[in-house]
Order: structure tokens, then C-alpha cells, then sequence
């Protein structure tokens, strides 16, 4: 009976293995095919990695210590899927290599890979250095030396040399190609923008009479200070923004309008417009071009001195830039289009008993234009008072009984300073 029994044991392993084998749901071989039912009691690993060899059309060989029965079932699943689940219950790893899968045990195979390594690592260690000059031509040697100490053994050395704008490394051979490959694609030459700004100061009941109407266009306005989360930005129409922004210099606010502006329409005809009609005046326009992602800072106004005095007591002055000051940094997408980081400011000053006042409007913002699109800044209103003698012609200039005839008027005028931002891609000749 002993005999029998074990006999049974042994022999039911491979009947079990053998009805999946027979099974009518296997139909022809591929890799791709789902296994319908795979229900395994007490079955040899061995066989089980024979029969899924044969199912996928693989070569799997399991390593001599790979001995377990398997017990399990599943439905609906790939050989491949059925491999990696019996591989992670039982502790294997399935190592491809030349057209065939190997199965170790993983805490053997975690072995191999640290012996590996650490002999890979030593002979890197042994290996000769060798040293290269790579030139640069577009870019800056110095920006590449962070992104090239990745590559870079315990051993390697990176430098640069300023005056021939060179790469100097110095490396095992292989480290070194790797450094020429990566800087093959670093090396290459960065697009220039033209930033085209023309700033124009305007009477803010001027502006609807030529067509531009802030309310009537889409437009982004922000709040200086931000607003805090939770807050709603404020969309208003002109006259309310010049209204709000009355008395600029007692209670100085920043309320920045974007907009970008159609093709069809005429920036130059427009300037003139207001030029012509004495309602404006054009406060400059200059250019400047700066590379893909560096920024460009434009900036008009004049230096006030300011004294301060230092920790001995000394007078020390200090000059303060004040007037307009726009700050562009463009990049180009992938698209052609050019994505400008704005930041534009003004500042005026007046004087106090105790020393200069100076009342500043900033803003930041990004905004997206095509190339050679406008993008219009506006919102920075500030208030001009006029005090003038009005009254009856002639009488009123009478020396003395003149007063009765006259009196003091006083306007208001509320003024926007526009800045159209242009940037155009520089196009190689």
C-alpha cells in the first residue's frame, strides 16, 4: 500500500498537467492567446514552466535549484501573465537574455546583480582617464556643466575655459563619448526674439473715440496686491478703472488690462491718430532683442537721490530709479508662438515733510501671442489736476475789479499709459 501510494503522488502531478495540455480551450499555440482555465494541484514547477514554454513558443529554463510544487487557478490570462504570477508567489525572477528566459531564485539573482556591479564598478575604477576638449558653438560653456556632471564617473573632472568658450573633461573613454553625445544635443543654437515696445501716454476719454474700449475685448485684469484665494478678480469697464484709479498719488493702486491685439488692426494708424489730435503723446519705443528664455528689461525714467544715513551717522545717498520699467521674458513653443512673461511697473514720487514718497504699480502676468502679435498693456492711469482763470472776456483781465468777473476752474484729467509689447522671432538670413 505504501508503494501505491506514493506511486499516486508521483503519478498525479503529471495526469493533472496532462489534462490542461488536452485541453480543448488551448486550440493553436500563441502568444497572444488567453488561456481559458489553468487550475494546477500539487504540479511540478518544472512542468508547469515546460508547458507555458511550449504555450508561448519560448525557451524558459529554470535553474537546477528550481524545485516547488504548484498549486492554483486562474482564468482568462496570458502564458506571460501566468509566468509572472507563479515567478512572484514562489520567489522567482525570470531573466531574459538571448532569445530565452532563465528562472533563478531572486534572492540568488539579486546576488548575481550586486556581484556584477561592484566588479563593473571596479574595473571603471581601474580604467585609464583620459582627457578631451570639446569646443562649443552656440552655446555658453558654463551652462553645460551641471548637466553634464551626470554623466560623469566618481572619478570625472568637468572644467571650462572661457576664452576659447571650451569643454575640458576628463574621464574613463566611455563617460567621455557619452559627454560628446550629450552635448551634441544641448549644443544647439537658441532662437532670438525682438521685443518691439511703444509706450503712449493717452487721455482716457480719447481712448473710445479711437475704438479701444477695454470692456468690449477679451482681457485679463489683474490686482496689485494679488488678490487672496478665495477672491474674485475684478472685470471692469474703462471709465470705471479710470474713475477708481482717480487720485493716483495719495492712494497709489495697480489695476493691469491685457489684451493682444487682431491683425487687422492698425497700431501705427492709431498712434498717429492720437498723436495728431494732440490727446497723447508717445513716450518712446524702443527695442531690443534677447535670446529664447533670457529676459530683456526695458526701462525709462530718471534717478532720484535719496539720503540715508549709515550706522556711523554718515549721509550716504541712494539713487531710486523711478518712471516706467517693463520686464519681458519670451520663449518659443512648439508652435511658433511666443509665450512672454510680463512684468510691468511704474513709479512716481513726490515730497513730504519727512523725505520722498514713492508710489509704484506693478503687475505680473503671462500671456501667449503669435508671432509678431501685440499684446497691449494698459490700466496705468494716472490724474492730471488743471487750475485756470475763467469768466467774462475782457472784464475778467480788468487789475483788480477783474476778480469779480473771473473765477477759478478746475479739471481733471484722467490719463493711460498704453504699452504695446510686439515680439518677433529673429529668422536667420
Amino acid at each position: 500500500m505504501t508503494r501505491i501510494k506514493r506511486s499516486i503522488s508521483i503519478i498525479a502531478p503529471f495526469l493533472v498537467l496532462c489534462c490542461i495540455i488536452l485541453s480543448p480551450s488551448r486550440g493553436e499555440e500563441s502568444p497572444d492567446k488567453v488561456i481559458k482555465n489553468l487550475t494546477l494541484v500539487n504540479a511540478d514547477i518544472r512542468s508547469v514552466l515546460s508547458y507555458l514554454a511550449e504555450y508561448g513558443g519560448v525557451n524558459i529554463i529554470p535553474a537546477p535549484s528550481v524545485r516547488d510544487s504548484v498549486s492554483l487557478r486562474l482564468r482568462d490570462v496570458t502564458w506571460r501573465q501566468a509566468l509572472d504570477i507563479i515567478l512572484n508567489t514562489h520567489g522567482l525572477s525570470g531573466v531574459e537574455s538571448d532569445g530565452f528566459i532563465k528562472v533563478v531564485p531572486t534572492t540568488r539573482y539579486m546576488a548575481n546583480q550586486a556581484a556584477q556591479e561592484k566588479y563593473l564598478q571596479e574595473q571603471r575604477n581601474l580604467a585609464r582617464m583620459q582627457t578631451k576638449i570639446i569646443s562649443i558653438d552656440n552655446a555658453t560653456a558654463k551652462d553645460l556643466v551641471k548637466p553634464l556632471k551626470a554623466v560623469l564617473s566618481e572619478r570625472g573632472v568637468v572644467d571650462t575655459d572661457d576664452r576659447t568658450n571650451s569643454i575640458i573633461v576628463k574621464d574613463i573613454p566611455e563617460n567621455i563619448q557619452k559627454v560628446e553625445e550629450m552635448i551634441a544635443v544641448l549644443d544647439k543654437e537658441t532662437a532670438q526674439i525682438r521685443i518691439s515696445a511703444q509706450l503712449l501716454e493717452v487721455e482716457s476719454s480719447y481712448l473710445s473715440e479711437l475704438g479701444i474700449n477695454w470692456s468690449a475685448i477679451s482681457q485679463k485684469v489683474v490686482q496689485h496686491p494679488p488678490a487672496a484665494p478665495g477672491d474674485s478678480i475684478l472685470y471692469t469697464p474703462e471709465y470705471q478703472v479710470a474713475q477708481a484709479a482717480a487720485d493716483l498719488v495719495s492712494d497709489p493702486i495697480g489695476i493691469f488690462k491685457y489684451s493682444t491685439v487682431e491683425r487687422d488692426f492698425n497700431i501705427s494708424a492709431a498712434i498717429s491718430a492720437i498723436v495728431s489730435s494732440s490727446k497723447g503723446r508717445i513716450i518712446g519705443h524702443p527695442e531690443i532683442t534677447t535670446v529664447d528664455n533670457m529676459e530683456a528689461n526695458i526701462q525709462m525714467g530718471q534717478d532720484i537721490p535719496i539720503k540715508q544715513f549709515d550706522e556711523s551717522g554718515n549721509v550716504v545717498i541712494t539713487f531710486y530709479k523711478v518712471g516706467t520699467k517693463l520686464r519681458v521674458t519670451p520663449h518659443v513653443t512648439s508652435e511658433n508662438r511666443i509665450l512672454m512673461h510680463l512684468m510691468p511697473e511704474r513709479s512716481s514720487y513726490q515730497f513730504d515733510a519727512n523725505g520722498i514718497i514713492i508710489n509704484t504699480q506693478n503687475a505680473e502676468t503671462h500671456v501667449v501671442v503669435n508671432n509678431g502679435q501685440t499684446a497691449v498693456i494698459g490700466g496705468l492711469t494716472t490724474q492730471e489736476v488743471k487750475n485756470y482763470n475763467a469768466g467774462i472776456p475782457l472784464l475778467k483781465d480788468i487789475p483788480i475789479l477783474g476778480r469779480a468777473f473771473r473765477y477759478t476752474k478746475k479739471e481733471v484729467i484722467n490719463r493711460d499709459l498704453l504699452i504695446f509689447v510686439t515680439p518677433t522671432i529673429v529668422e536667420e538670413r
